[in-house]
Order: C-alpha cells, then structure tokens, then sequence
C-alpha cells in the first residue's frame, strides 16, 4: 500500500485540532472551570495551545509536501495564474471571466487537494480559458 504523506499530515492536523477543541470545551465547561483551580486552568489552556500548535505544524507539513509534488509544475501555475490575473484586469466578456475564474478555482482546488493527477490538467485549462480564441 503506498503511502500519500499529504494525506497523513492532514489526517494528524485534524486529529490534533479535534483534540484541542474537545480538551478547550472540557476545561470551559461551568461544572469543570468553576472546579478547576487557576494553575489547573492554565495547564490545561497551555495543554489546548500545544495540541492546536501540533494541528498547525501537520498542516503547515501537508503544505510543504504539496508544494514539493508540485514542483514540476510551478512555473506554469505561476505563469497561468499572472496571465489570469492580468486578463482579468482588463476583460469586458463577463462569460470569458467567468469561465477564467471556475478554471482557477479548479486549479486552486487540485493543489490545495494535493491531486497532482489534475494539477497539469488544470493549468491546461485555466491557459484555454484565458486564451484569446476560448469560446467562453
């Protein structure tokens, strides 16, 4: 079985945001917080932040190893992305720059998803949308 580390990473940072939440709803329910001493309600509010932080460490992680995979297609993100935004600045067709946005947003989403199957794919697309010969 392989092994996807965007999807481990994202799994743990749920974990540990999950986690967090229930330990902070624990500590801030009345019949806990109004039991616990200061020191205990500090410890606990310290214990929430460290678990949250680890959520925030395994995202950051999920990132890095999505931002490795694409790689080989940086460029062209960066390329396709600048000439959306510039076609944008100035398009009067609202179907044309409709259609260049859902093609950004697909692009966006298969990144953020870690998909790298459609990442080519999409930037294929978004370059089609903003060509001056698409029919949208």
């Amino acid at each position: 079985m392989q092994i996807d580390p965007v999807k481990q990473a994202e799994d743990l940072a749920q974990i540990f945001f999950t986690l967090s939440n229930a330990v902070n709803d624990f500590r801030l329910r009345p019949d806990n917080f109004n039991a616990l001493p200061p020191d205990k309600q500090q410890r606990l509010k310290d214990q929430v932040q460290a678990l949250a932080m680890r959520g925030q460490q395994y995202t950051a992680d999920a990132l890095g190893a999505i931002l490795q995979a694409i790689q080989p297609h940086l460029q062209d993100i960066k390329q396709a992305t600048q000439d959306a935004k510039d076609a944008l600045a100035h398009l009067n067709n609202v179907e044309k720059g409709i259609a260049i946005v859902n093609a950004a947003v697909a692009l966006v989403r298969s990144i953020v998803d870690g998909d790298m199957g459609s990442i080519g794919d999409n930037v294929q697309n978004l370059i089609q949308a903003i060509s001056p010969t698409s029919k949208s």
